[in-house]
């Protein structure tokens, strides 16, 4: 058996190098590092592959890509087994791809979660996929240390609370800021912030944070922002905290990589009870969350699902409410998990490492994805592979005659799609650039939204929404 890989070592993420892109280097240097290992390169199409024997195994971990591998299968009569992964909840990246991968998919093929969360999710709405071929897998903390639990500090003493992740609407950083702001003033001001991230809206900017604060009369010197820091820098960070928050509902959350840093760091996580953290964290430590039930989404927007309840967020950090960071339920993150799922196919009817631990099925069970309509899945993933295949090997002139022939469709310019289509580089990294085109021209995002249920109160809609 042989382990076929894009060799994900090579791509440029300057600039990009979030949980996603972090995770597939991660695999592609775990995959490639062995002797059984035949690295290619997805962009030159399926003639990097070769034939390939029954009992090897193509890892399709590169992005929302596996459509391709599953249609050069095809094509060619191979009878390999295919892994791929899905990294995100709702995304029109991974959503397309299941739904270009879903009539292909043979008993045998697995796909990878990064929670059983999220894996429940495209269960439940590809139900041509049999549970025992869906896995959690998702191999870091090999990689982590593993510090002992930091002790909270006394009620009279300064607390400092952390963030780290994207600065969006999305993670409800305003959620921290307001937290925080209410814990440094009730508390006579014995609380600090230490935030880290990259701001994707000017209002998260670090000059306007401070500015946000000091209105609520944090002094200056109560907040250090540290800016966007990489893995070398962890420990620096967590050594700057006593609690971290983590009360994301963004709608492409599928695990919360954050939350095992912190936790193998030593530093306990408050988050809100809603998606992946409910797999990863003690009730304790899981702050009241109210859904966004009935509001309308679309997949190419990430968005907050929910707001956490701020009273209780507070009360939690003025009292220091919380256990003790502890890690509990590894294996499905740990390497040998992801091994198993690569080279040995699980039995029909078994279950999904993973699976028998505390998840959070509420919110599986209000998602209501709005139906596909009238499409070809066939044409659609031929029309797919050959905008992949003119993308990546630089053939402009046909892309910038789709984008015409779809402005004039809709009679309107499209000008972020010939900027895409005529940058100097293609970055496989980058899903900024790439699924955009397939959202534009192949498959628009569907809608979905949280249907209202026992215990999720119905909440007004947010107006802000953050652009992919």
């Amino acid at each position: 058996m042989r382990l076929h890989v894009h060799d994900y070592g090579s791509a440029d993420t300057a600039g990009i190098l979030d949980g996603a892109v972090l995770m597939h280097r991660t695999m592609s240097d775990l995959i490639t590092a062995r002797p059984d290992a035949a690295p290619h390169d997805i962009t030159l199409g399926p003639t990097e592959l070769g034939a390939l024997p029954e009992d090897d195994v193509v890892y399709a971990g590169n992005g929302p890509y596996a459509y391709l591998y599953h249609l050069w299968r095809e094509e060619r009569g191979g009878r390999h087994r295919i892994v791929r992964e899905v990294h995100t909840t709702f995304w029109s990246g991974y959503w397309t791809q299941e739904e270009l991968c879903a009539p292909l998919h043979r008993p045998g093929d697995t796909v990878l979660f990064p929670s059983e969360y999220t894996r429940r999710v495209f269960l439940r709405c590809f139900p041509q996929v049999p549970p025992e071929d869906a896995v959690v897998a998702y191999p870091m903390l090999d990689a982590m240390p593993r510090r002992e639990p930091a002790p909270a500090p006394a009620p009279d003493a300064v607390l400092r609370v952390g963030y780290l992740g994207a600065l969006s609407t999305a993670k409800n950083f305003d959620q921290v800021l307001d937290a925080f702001a209410r814990c440094h003033r009730e508390s006579g001001g014995r609380a600090r912030l230490v935030f880290a991230g990259k701001p994707n809206d000017p209002r998260w900017e670090t000059g306007e944070v401070l500015r946000r604060l000091a209105a609520h009369g944090v002094p200056a010197g109560h907040v250090t922002p540290l800016g966007l820091i990489g893995p070398e820098r962890l420990a620096d960070f967590f050594d700057r905290v006593d609690v971290l928050l983590f009360p994301s509902t963004a709608s492409r959350e599928s695990l919360g990589r954050v939350v095992f840093e912190a936790l193998s760091h030593g530093v306990p996580v408050l988050a809100a009870d809603m998606g992946p953290a409910v797999e990863l964290l003690p009730v304790r430590n899981l702050v009241p969350t109210r859904l966004l039930t009935g509001t309308p989404f679309t997949m190419d927007r990430v968005v907050p699902l929910g707001r956490v309840d701020a009273d209780v967020l507070t009360a939690r950090l003025l009292a220091r409410d919380w256990e003790p960071a502890r890690l509990s339920g590894t294996e499905p993150f740990e390497e040998p998990a992801f091994w198993r799922a690569l080279t040995e196919p699980r039995a029909p009817g078994a279950g999904s490492d993973g699976d028998d631990g505390p998840y959070d099925a509420a919110t599986v069970a209000r998602v209501a994805v709005d139906p596909r309509g009238t499409t070809d899945p066939g044409a659609a993933l031929s029309d797919a592979h050959g905008l992949f295949l003119d993308y990546f090997q630089r053939r402009t002139a046909p892309l910038l005659e789709r984008v015409t022939a779809l402005e004039e469709e809709y009679g309107a310019p499209r000008p972020e799609l010939r900027a895409l289509i005529t940058a100097p580089q293609r970055n496989l990294a980058d899903y900024r650039a790439f699924p955009r085109l397939i959202d534009a021209l192949v498959l628009p995002p569907l809608g979905y939204r949280l249907a209202p249920g026992p215990g999720a109160a119905p909440y007004p809609p947010r107006t802000e929404v953050t652009p992919a």
